[in-house]
């Protein structure tokens, strides 16, 4: 493999989950990486355990809100000056997701086959072994994420394991980290690419575990009995229902005839829980 591989992974304060990542990574068949581990106001040591683990890797140091899109947006901030060859690779990840030894190699591999797509791994769940992510169909429409049924109706990725060449990246530009700081902005980022003529692509030689099913951070509204909390909760950068970054969202990649509609909803959707919220139950 003489492409070098640019494993972008942003933490935040899970140690002993970046430790697993970290050891996956170290057994990896090939060696031709390098980590830029985006650190993003940890506490907990996290940076200063990768680094004992990947003397060599990149840190780079964040005060806690950058969140996801801006994590990924310093990562390729750094890749920009560091200047690679068009034909390296870069690798989106998480860190609470376990890898093959031949993870690596075997998405390089694939781009080689196919260079100008984004490849995700396919997400296997360890109880069941049963896959659970093969990539989505984004209606941007009817604002529905299906999982697609077939490999053409692919235009939307997560950045849950997504590899993709250096050009490619280049060419794409960077994320949205004001206006869609963490949920959604993986989404706009593989849509617009899709929508440019790069491949969305999916392939069962490329797989990955995701044993921490509940670390996705989605909070359960329905847990949320009090106006004022849902109030303060629904708004935060971390919410996945903020209707300010899913107005953000349909602005940036929705086609123009919906968008009106789809805003409108939006809100309305939101107005009603609210009223629903604060009349006496």
């Amino acid at each position: 493999m003489t492409q070098k591989i640019y494993v972008l992974l942003p933490v935040h304060n899970r140690r002993e989950t970046t430790r697993r990542f970290i050891g996956c990574l170290r057994a990896q068949t090939s060696a031709n990486y390098h980590l830029i581990l985006i650190d993003d106001g940890s506490t907990d040591g996290t940076a200063e355990m990768v680094l004992e683990s990947i003397p060599g890797a990149t840190v780079i140091r964040g005060k806690g809100d950058w969140w996801w899109a801006g994590s990924l947006q310093q990562g390729l901030n750094w890749l920009k000056a560091a200047k690679p060859a068009a034909d390296d690779v870069v690798l989106f990840i998480n860190d609470d997701v376990v890898l093959d030894p031949d993870f690596l190699c075997a998405g390089v591999r694939i781009l080689r086959e196919k260079p100008d797509s984004l490849l995700l791994a396919r997400i296997r769940d360890p109880e069941s072994g049963r896959i659970l992510e093969t990539g989505v169909h984004a209606d941007v429409r009817r604002l529905s994420f299906v999982t697609a049924t077939a490999p053409d109706s692919i235009n939307c990725l997560s950045t849950r394991g997504l590899f993709a060449r250096c050009s490619i990246v280049e060419r794409m530009g960077g994320f949205h980290p004001r206006v869609l700081p963490h949920y959604l902005s993986d989404y706009e980022w593989t849509m617009r690419a899709s929508c440019r003529g790069v491949r969305c692509i999916t392939d069962g030689r490329l797989v990955l575990e995701s044993p921490n099913k509940g670390a996705s951070g989605y909070w359960d509204f329905t847990k949320v009995a009090g106006l004022g909390e849902y109030l303060l909760l629904v708004f935060s950068k971390k919410s996945h229902a903020n209707p300010l970054y899913w107005s953000t969202f349909v602005l940036l990649a929705s086609d123009w005839p919906a968008i009106p509609y789809w805003i409108a909803k939006i809100w309305v959707r939101f107005l009603r829980e609210v009223f629903r919220r604060a009349l006496p139950q």
